[in-house]
């Protein structure tokens, strides 16, 4: 956690993401759900990976009604199918059931799962806050289209505004970002840009010989505590 805080960061909601998602949710003060942005196709706002058949990643993740690139994210709904919801649990139960903390993740994933919420928005952030309570993490969940309805402008600026309108100039942003982000473009704009590095020791064991990364938080969540989830969430550096 970085000391003091006041920090800022802004992203796509994401369904159970990995563990870099969650790391930087809490080392802010305020995370913003970009539900203005694009929808994406085969994207990780719906879907994420288990570890599933021969140790190898297998998509998870629910169903979406119509979705396309062209729609926002605010504007895409979820598909409410319980036997859909079904059908993941047991998948669960068919690769996690001999993990150590297979009923205290069950106990906070099912839920979520068979949660009735047909916005894919509101749907999302509820996952989002719902891991965060298991996780420990306490930073404020809110919408970027509280800032904005819709977006005019490109991401740079996107984040401008969004630091300006909740008064916070320390913006942090995964490393990925290093690819469209200039920290000095930023410095301009009076915004301090970060690049957070998840830490490559974050290992944990898994029912496989080799460490299998990248994986949903839900792989985590079957295989660690919630103290040892703490001090991974803890694990990074900035580049």
């Amino acid at each position: 956690m970085i000391e003091g805080k006041r920090h800022i960061a802004i992203w796509q909601p994401y369904f159970f993401p990995y563990i870099g998602y969650w790391q930087i949710i809490h080392a802010v003060d305020l995370f913003v759900v970009g539900d203005n942005a694009h929808f994406i196709q085969n994207s990780r706002i719906y879907r994420n990976s288990i570890l599933g058949q021969g140790c190898k990643p297998q998509n998870f993740g629910i169903e979406v009604s119509q979705a396309s690139c062209t729609h926002l994210i605010c504007e895409t709904s979820r598909v409410v199918n319980l036997k859909r919801a079904e059908k993941m649990c047991r998948v669960l139960e068919y690769y996690y059931s001999k993990a150590p903390y297979y009923k205290d993740a069950m106990n906070v994933i099912k839920p979520i799962l068979f949660d009735e919420e047909s916005d894919l928005t509101r749907y999302l952030v509820k996952q989002l806050k719902a891991v965060a309570e298991y996780l420990g993490i306490k930073t404020e969940i809110r919408l970027l289209s509280e800032v904005s309805a819709r977006w005019d402008c490109k991401a740079p600026e996107v984040i401008r505004r969004t630091c300006e309108h909740f008064g916070i100039t320390n913006y942090i942003n995964s490393i990925t970002g290093t690819k469209y982000y200039d920290k000095d473009a930023f410095r301009e704009m009076g915004i301090n840009l970060q690049f957070m590095r998840r830490n490559d020791d974050i290992r944990y064991k898994q029912r496989c010989d080799e460490f299998v990364p990248d994986l949903s938080i839900i792989d985590v969540m079957m295989y660690c505590s919630r103290d040892e989830i703490h001090d991974m969430l803890n694990r990074y550096h900035f580049a």
